[in-house]
């Protein structure tokens, strides 16, 4: 029998909380008490369209995410049964009412007119991410010590949706796919998630179904390792770039994009080419034709376009093609990396951008295979290349500079020169919108009306729906898909930005690089200017990524070290001390013992996966910044990785790609 301690008497209860009172007192004369022990009046507003969320409340001042995330759903859940009338859950039908709790992101931001004594907030100081508690992160941040901000003011705490789905984390390898004869190179997703393409030393780019985790189709024709390949944002191209300075566009048989079984993947002639660009160009004529040649347009386009040949620089494309109309040549060194351009900037006939170790970037007209200008302006090797949602051209080189150009016309906007050694790799705020292009995570178009709806629902609407439209009318529904859901991501001042990373150690946030003032900061910032210089990371910078959501970067280095920061504020977000220094990291993920070669994100944002030189995989937890689960089985280093719904796919020097699920 286990010996009980008796409560303790009235009179010694007393005495205790009397004796517990001096102490605070005392610590609090000392200046040692802060406002730990305080609460502090806290008004809920939206992120998305700045309305409040019930009345203001009185918390603790130690509330940490958990716990406002926890209130933020019971207010949402208070308000929806107010609007049902006090009906229960799930009456009449309602949709809404059935939803789950949904995890939320905080911060709260600092106005000018929340300085006390004439003393006005700094750029930086505009937002504070809440990832431990209002006290750690808030009161204690000397942005808000700057303001004379205390416990007696209304704190305004912003709350964001995350994502409305959740993926489940990988734990096994549930398929082990031969068939690549040398290292692979590349790996990454289609759109809709149901095809995986992956590059190779062997000369042949393969395309495997992930629905049943089997070979589709081997795309053979480089004459080199294929060192990169990129998805069209409508899955109905593929291009590949090669060590020889080749790209290979191959396009989907079924013109709709659809697997049809093996043959579902091939190539297009020079004839077809010549008739492609032919119709293109009848089709400018009647744009830009008059009203009083209407009468004779038929007879009058056929006789002109007719005797029409290809120009000079078409017939050498075509001619350095030949027999496959699907070769682009033009680079001189090997082809570094690809971009295709967003689907809401053009639907029908995105153009492809390629970069290259002979220091050009060339943009390519893909209905005629031909090149539509020549980027010049970088003096070394140009290492990676991202295609804006704003109609901007990224590009890093090892000259030391981040470039950003006009892709309408091909004109260099402003050269980014912050950097001491060689800008490896680029990532934009909107990188995971613009490569899923009009597709949800579910491999539907996007449609804010159906985006709650069960898989099975309104996958049979869709394709009841798109079976019923032409191409021009499927043209207009992709293209007003992929601009709703991109409008999305950057709605609320959420503007597109840029991260690079370097050979120097350091990143550099880059602020909104639009054309005009009102556009190219947010913060207030010089569009030419770093929003912050992220340092931290011991050997080089070899991959950065955003997360799906915009909200955090994350950095691989050859140092086995993964970081990650705040990518609103340029801070480092996680645990330990030092919480709300801008520039710093605090979250620092070491489990690896090699270096780290490539990162993916989940579409949720909630977990990360890397790839290392150690051989291993590992997923990471990006709520609590821990290991997950650790992911062994590639016999060698591990080159590349790519995440999608609920699978995650890898393939390295061992060979063979490896699929991974729940």
């Amino acid at each position: 029998m286990s010996t009980q301690i008796p409560l303790r008497s009235a009179k010694r209860q007393r005495l205790a909380d009397k004796a517990s009172a001096d102490v605070a007192d005392q610590l609090a004369a000392q200046g040692q008490l802060g406002p730990k022990a305080a609460s502090i009046v806290v008004q809920f507003q939206s992120g998305q369209d700045g309305s409040a969320l019930g009345p203001s409340i009185n918390l603790p001042a130690d509330t940490g995410r958990k716990q406002l995330e926890m209130i933020v759903n019971r207010l949402r859940r208070d308000l929806r049964a107010a609007k049902l009338g006090g009906r229960r859950k799930g009456d009449d039908g309602d949709e809404e009412a059935d939803e789950e709790d949904m995890p939320y992101a905080f911060h709260v931001a600092l106005p000018a007119e929340q300085g006390k004594d004439g003393v006005a907030p700094t750029a930086a100081a505009a937002r504070l991410p809440v990832t431990n508690s209002l006290l750690d992160d808030v009161l204690n941040a000397s942005a808000a010590q700057k303001l004379g901000l205390s416990t007696e003011d209304v704190l305004t705490v912003v709350f964001e949706p995350q994502a409305v789905f959740r993926v489940r984390p990988v734990t096994r390898i549930s398929s082990t796919l031969s068939g690549h004869s040398s290292p692979i190179l590349c790996s990454v997703f289609s759109p809709t998630g149901s095809l995986l393409l992956t590059g190779s030393g062997d000369h042949t780019a393969r395309l495997w179904d992930l629905d049943s985790e089997m070979p589709l189709h081997s795309l053979q024709g480089h004459r080199n390792w294929v060192l990169c390949a990129e998805w069209e944002g409508r899955e109905r191209k593929i291009a590949t770039g090669d060590m020889n300075g080749e790209v290979w566009i191959w396009d989907a048989l079924d013109a709709r994009g659809g697997k049809t079984g093996k043959k579902a993947w091939g190539t297009k002639s020079s004839k077809r080419v010549e008739e492609q660009r032919l119709a293109q160009e009848e089709l400018q004529v009647n744009a830009n034709g008059d009203g009083a040649a209407s009468a004779t347009a038929d007879t009058e386009k056929k006789t002109e376009l007719q005797p029409k040949k290809l120009s000079v620089a078409e017939k050498r494309a075509l001619r350095l093609a030949a027999p496959q109309g699907h070769v682009l040549k033009g680079h001189t060194k090997w082809v570094t990396a690809l971009a295709w351009e967003p689907i809401h900037l053009n639907a029908s006939t995105p153009r492809l951008a390629s970069s290259s170790k002979d220091g050009t970037v060339r943009v390519w007209d893909v209905s005629t295979r031909t090149c539509a200008y020549v980027l010049g302006g970088h003096t070394a090797s140009v290492n990676a290349v991202r295609w804006g949602g704003e109609g901007l051209l990224y590009t890093a080189s090892s000259d030391r500079t981040v470039k950003v150009w006009d892709a309408k016309v091909g004109k260099l906007v402003r050269s980014l020169d912050a950097h001491a050694h060689w800008v490896n790799t680029l990532s934009l705020s909107t990188d995971w919108v613009l490569r899923t292009g009009p597709f949800d995570h579910l491999g539907r178009l996007f449609d804010r009306a159906t985006a709650n709806k069960p898989k099975g629902a309104a996958g049979a609407e869709e394709a009841t729906q798109l079976a019923a439209l032409s191409d021009k009318q499927l043209d207009v529904r992709t293209q007003k898909a992929a601009a709703q859901k991109y409008n999305d991501a950057v709605a609320g001042g959420r503007a597109e930005l840029c991260i690079s990373g370097s050979d120097d150690h350091t990143l550099f946030l880059w602020p909104p690089q639009g054309q005009t003032p009102a556009a190219a900061g947010d913060r207030g910032a010089s569009p030419k200017k770093p929003v912050a210089r992220l340092t931290g990371h011991q050997k080089v910078v070899n991959h950065v990524s955003f997360s799906p959501d915009g909200r955090l970067i994350a950095s691989a280095s050859f140092d086995s070290s993964i970081k990650v920061w705040d990518a609103r504020s340029g801070s480092s977000v996680g645990t330990g001390s030092g919480a709300g220094a801008g520039g710093k990291f605090i979250c620092n993920l070491r489990a690896h013992v090699g270096p780290v070669y490539r990162l993916a994100w989940s579409s949720d944002s909630r977990m990360l996966v890397s790839a290392s030189k150690d051989s291993t995989l590992k997923l990471w937890d990006m709520r609590s910044f821990k290991l997950k689960v650790d992911l062994p089985g590639h016999e060698d280093e591990v080159y590349c990785v790519d995440f999608v719904a609920d699978k995650v796919a890898s393939g390295g020097r061992d060979r063979v790609v490896k699929i991974w699920t729940h």
